[in-house]
């Protein structure tokens, strides 16, 4: 309770400082009323301290405290209503509207003397409360607490892949082996992993559904966190949005089935049941019957995690596997990656000693020793180590679960600041399991005034201190991260539930999430509330909701229960609606002058009224996307971020005409340029901060230079995106003004990503070209996309830039050559820099140090793609994309050669395709790294040799129209052991004819191309060797009148795909036999008209999928319930005839 006074204290703290600095204050005569508040309010800081220390054992105290936190949030509310009126004046003084009476409603005289009242009203009564702390023993203490709030070195954080759990490696082999079994007798068998709070069951299942055999064993995966809310609807919408990105628009249990069973019908899958907390067996003999209706091939299985036996009982477990602690090697290798980290303690004897000790109250379990360790990182020395040692909380622990619950506590009370501590208790608000984006952390953090500017010294942002709270609370275990990038770095994150546990005990109730209709009351503390419709019928008391309320996340529900809780809660700083059926904002949200977070990003929304133009106070504004913006949408003077979220790629960007008013914008996303003066580059001129990522396009209605550079992208160091789009230009504008727009758009060094779209200048600007502005301005360059620069006849030079990572140019028409300038090569230059003239030592010159994908398309007039090459009186060596894994080339139909590829030795991927006029890759064999090769559509190809230095790394093949490469194929195909995939289209069959049998691993096969001559389908004997063969493929032409009857003897076969067979006319009977086949797909077979008999396709019990597309013939004899066919086939459970 302490805390959360102290941490409503912190946030009138907050307020009172800028308020008291502005103009206004001093001219309504509240500025020495605002300094004397705030001298009160710091000295019940200093009163809290001593009151968090004797809570415990005095009423008084616990009482006193609760009438604080009551007088706090009243402050709070008064300061911002004053916040609110300060914003108005200044949108109005802008406006200079001075039309209105001196004594109208809007002026601010009758509202001064109100304000001032009630500023005095709220120092008398913390006078009062000081004099009742005094006579209840509380003293001033001084706050010893190291801040997080003026730090000048921003926070590093030792980033922890989860994947990389220590000492799991043979539990998830048995996991895994229990999952591809085909041992079980009942049908959707449930795998339960079974282990208390915090023992990693989560990362073990995850770990689990990225093992490779996995991967290949079930067609598709489903991830479903369960909880404490085991109801079968939401159970099965979560299935479907797992499968499909995106929630059903019904909760009907049937339509729910009927769409899974769309979604798997002939598909093998695995059900993750993720932290299962229910008992109940009716409960799950509901939810297996809906599972067992939705079909799906044999072998599917359910994986289970739980902390209770019991759990797994009811739920029929046919293989438990319970999980151990680690053992005391593991659990040191765990603790010792994290708390002697980079950045972090320096490892010392003492250190391990004192380690080692605490490392046995932590039991073994893997959440307890993360966080610990990450708690012991910020710790430099024995003593601070000796204090954690020691601490009390450890005497809390009487087993390990009790342990465990101490660490989380022990990480708690040593987080840096109160309101780092106050921004952990605020992730209550989310349910349990829930992905927290990092930003919409930070940015709610702001709406509930735990970070603010002042608290950076002057050169810090909220959004700046918010990162730094969050790397704390990450550094702390206390969060775990989910996703990251190499232009945010981390986006996403979770709490374990055990730390949302804690989250909401220390929140003291402020945070409060309802569920199954549970009643709030009109009295409670509750200031923080997640409503959670889909959870229960409904809000059972409404009018229960507290007036003080302040963060309202709503999940689910309707447009008017949404209405009417709004009319009651209009103190809300902070508003999350998640529900697709909202599809207006009340015009009433204008009223919410307090509302600095909307989040609407959810719902169908694509409007705003125009009384949100009142929201002063709004900092961030999330929508889904928008048709077009409110016409004062200026007077938003204090919005910092206004994000779509969901902006469809071909929906027509909107227009935001003003948008420059809004001087404090951080995020935009996106800037249109229209065509008459209503949107110009130089609105973005005065957004001074803006950062993130942006698109701006429009931009053929640029006139030139003094127009582009306007936007002043150069001073825009925190945009770490950026995307400039053209149009259509008009074929009779100035080449040189297209030119000169570009070079006006030059960005700031600390740029990460960069796409250019369909610019149709004849040149590149200079800081793209000029090799020292390069240097210079792109130095931080990660991704970089050249599209459609349908003019310009030369490629950047690249090579030195140090960050690149991935390069996509595509469809750059004019360029016939890449060369010299493309590396960047200036080796002389280098040489005489890096030695001297009576050394001739060998220097090495690493081009493009970075890149790991490059892709190359639509290169019409690319004639010529040369090597790097050293000049001979140079005394350099060179390498060339020395960490390329991955390199796409497409429709390049004029080059001849491409660049030696003996050292790229790190290549994984390598695909080429409608190279027409390719002749040559040289060094093809020397890719020891290549997992997957793709030749396609290359008919020239002669010279690449598939006589691998390593070809048991190969696992994917697939060459079509390359017949120049048969004889290469036929010598070494059979060295391709570890092959899973080959797909061959040659019109010679004994390319691949003899060295396919030595490929034990293969799963899929495709052969077709064959000559048009043949009569028959070349099929060799080998292939019925193929023992682990699973997918088939075949195409054929005009003169085929049969199948291979070898394919009867493929027993493994799952999936068989029959195309362009002209001449078949009937589906031969054998095809019984395949008792496995899962899917059976045949297209484009004009004259085919019968399927094998009744008894043959009933034999195929494992038959769930047919497909026959584009057999007119047999199409209409499948006809259902009429055609001739049909009852063959009605059993099938998917049917697809077209």
């Amino acid at each position: 309770m302490a805390e959360a006074a102290l941490s409503c204290v912190s946030v009138i703290l907050n307020k009172i400082l800028p308020l008291a600095a502005d103009e206004i204050s001093r001219a309504w005569g509240v500025k020495k009323d605002l300094q004397k508040l705030s001298k009160k309010v710091e000295m019940m800081e200093a009163l809290i301290s001593d009151a968090k220390c004797k809570q415990s054992t005095s009423k008084a105290v616990q009482l006193w405290l609760k009438r604080l936190q009551s007088i706090a949030r009243h402050a709070e509310i008064v300061l911002d209503d004053f916040g609110y009126e300060v914003l108005r004046q200044k949108v109005k003084n802008r406006k200079r509207d001075k039309v209105r009476s001196f004594f109208s409603s809007s002026n601010p005289i009758s509202f001064r003397l109100e304000i001032a009242n009630k500023i005095k009203n709220v120092s008398a009564s913390l006078e009062e409360a000081y004099r009742e702390a005094n006579q209840i023993g509380l003293h001033p203490v001084q706050l010893t607490m190291a801040s997080a709030d003026h730090k000048v070195d921003r926070l590093t954080v030792p980033f922890m892949d989860e994947s990389e759990m220590v000492g799991r490696e043979v539990e998830v082999s048995l996991v895994v082996s229990m999952l591809i079994s085909s041992h079980y007798k009942k049908d959707l068998p449930v795998i339960s992993i079974v282990g208390m709070g915090g023992q990693g069951k989560t990362t073990l299942a995850q770990l689990v559904l990225k093992n490779d055999s996995v991967a290949k064993h079930f067609d598709k995966k489903i991830w479903v966190c369960v909880s404490d809310d085991f109801r079968v609807e939401r159970l099965l919408n979560e299935m479907l949005q797992s499968l499909e990105g995106k929630s059903a628009e019904t909760t009907n249990k049937e339509a729910l089935v009927r769409k899974l069973q769309e979604n798997l019908k002939g598909k093998s899958y695995l059900l993750v049941l993720d932290d299962n907390w229910n008992d109940n067996r009716e409960k799950w003999d509901g939810m297996r019957s809906c599972l067992l209706a939705i079909g799906g091939a044999p072998g599917s299985k359910i994986l289970a995690t739980t902390r209770s036996d019991e759990v797994a009982s009811a739920m029929q477990t046919s293989g438990l596997h319970h999980l151990d602690i680690l053992s005391d090697d593991h659990s040191w290798m765990l603790f010792e990656k994290l708390a002697f980290a980079d950045g972090g303690a320096t490892k010392t004897q003492d250190l391990v000693d004192i380690g080692r000790r605490i490392l046995k109250k932590c039991g073994g379990v893997p959440l307890a020793i993360k966080v610990i360790g990450g708690l012991l990182y910020s710790k430099k020395n024995v003593s601070e180590w000796l204090t954690i040692e020691k601490s009390e909380i450890w005497n809390e622990s009487t087993n390990i679960a009790n342990g465990v619950i101490s660490v989380l506590k022990l990480s708690y009370e040593n987080l840096p600041s109160w309101s780092v501590k106050q921004c952990f208790a605020s992730c209550s608000i989310f349910p349990k399991d829930t992905a927290m984006e990092k930003e919409s952390l930070i940015q709610i953090w702001m709406a509930q005034g735990l970070i603010n500017d002042a608290k950076g010294g002057g050169h810090l942002q909220m959004e700046d201190i918010g990162s730094d709270y969050f790397n704390i609370l990450l550094r702390s275990s206390l969060l775990q991260a989910t996703s990251e990038n190499s232009i945010n770095g981390i986006v996403s994150c979770r709490m374990h539930d055990l730390v949302h546990d804690l989250s909401l005990q220390v929140s003291n109730n402020c945070f409060l999430n309802t569920e199954d209709g549970m009643k709030v009351s009109h009295d409670d503390n509750v200031m923080h509330l997640t409503i959670i419709r889909n959870r229960g019928k409904v809000l059972k008391n409404i009018e229960g909701i507290p007036p003080n309320l302040q963060m309202l996340y709503y999940l689910g529900g309707d447009g008017i229960m949404l209405e009417d809780i709004l009319e009651r809660s209009r103190y809300l700083c902070g508003l999350k609606v998640d529900c697709w059926d909202v599809t207006q904002l009340p015009n009433s949200v204008g009223n919410m002058k307090h509302l600095r977070h909307l989040d609407i990003s959810e719902t169908g929304i694509t409007a705003l009224p125009d009384s949100i133009t009142k929201l002063y106070n709004l900092m961030t504004l999330k929508v889904s996307y928008l048709k077009e913006i409110p016409k004062k949408f200026g007077n938003l003077i204090n919005l910092r971020h206004l994000e779509f979220v969901n902006l469809p790629w071909d929906v027509p960007r909107c227009l935001f005409p003003g948008i420059g008013q809004v001087a404090n914008l951080r995020t935009l996303p996106h800037f249109k340029v229209s065509q008459d003066k209503r949107c110009q580059l130089e609105e973005l001129e005065h957004l001074r901060n803006l950062g993130g990522e942006l698109e701006i396009c429009g931009l053929e209605n640029v006139s030139g230079f003094e127009s582009a550079a306007k936007a002043k992208l150069s001073e825009k160091s925190r945009i770490r995106g950026l995307r400039l789009s053209w149009g259509d230009t008009n074929e009779d504008c100035d080449d040189n003004n297209i030119n000169s727009v570009m070079e006006g758009l030059q960005p700031h060094p600390d740029l990460k990503g960069l796409t250019i779209s369909g610019f149709e200048g004849s040149r590149l600007p200079s800081w793209m070209v000029a090799k020292d502005h390069l240097m210079v301005l792109l130095r931080n360059l990660v991704h970089l996309r050249l599209k459609a620069l349908g003019k310009c006849e030369r490629v950047p030079p690249l090579g030195d830039l140090p960050c690149l990572e991935s390069l996509w140019i595509y469809s750059l028409d004019n360029v016939k050559r890449i060369g010299a300038e493309f590396y960047g090569l200036d080796i002389n230059a280098r040489s005489s820099t890096c030695s001297s003239s009576s050394s001739r030592e060998v220097k090495a010159v690493t081009l493009f140090p970075k890149l790991s994908r490059f892709e190359l398309w639509g290169m019409g007039s690319l004639e010529e793609w040369s090597d790097a090459i050293v000049p001979s009186d140079s005394s350099s060596s060179i390498k060339v994309f020395p960490n390329l894994r991955y390199l796409t080339i497409y429709e390049l139909p004029k080059l001849v050669v491409l660049p030696d590829m003996e050292n790229l030795t790190s290549l994984v991927e390598l695909s080429i395709r409608r190279c027409g006029s390719l002749a040559c890759i040289r060094n093809l064999n020397s890719l020891t790294s290549l997992e997957s090769l793709s030749l396609e559509e290359c008919p020239a190809l002669l010279d690449a040799s598939l006589d691998m230095k390593n070809p048991q790394s190969l696992s994917e093949l697939i060459i079509s129209g390359c017949d120049e490469l048969n004889p290469s194929l036929s010598n070494n195909l059979e060295k391709f052991t570890s092959l899973e995939e080959f797909r061959i289209r040659s019109r010679d069959p004994s390319c691949w004819a003899k060295g396919l049998h030595h490929l034990a691993n293969l799963r899929e096969l495709e052969l077709g191309g064959f000559s048009d001559d043949l009569d028959h389908f070349p099929w060799s004997h080998s292939i019925t060797n193929l023992v682990s063969l699973e997918r088939l493929r075949l195409r054929g032409w005009p003169k085929i009148t049969s199948l291979p009857d070898q394919i009867q003897h493929l027993s493994t076969l799952t999936f068989l795909d029959i195309r362009q067979f002209e001449g078949l006319e009937v589906v031969p009977e054998w095809m019984g036999s395949l008792r496995n086949l899962r899917e059976l797909w045949i297209y484009f077979c004009s004259n085919l008209r019968q399927l094998p008999s009744a008894e043959a396709i009933r034999a195929l019990t494992n038959l769930n999928q047919l497909r026959i597309f584009w057999c007119p013939l047999l199409a209409e004899r499948c006809t259902k319930g009429s055609g001739a066919e049909w009852p063959k086939i009605a059993h099938i459970s998917e049917v697809v005839i077209i």
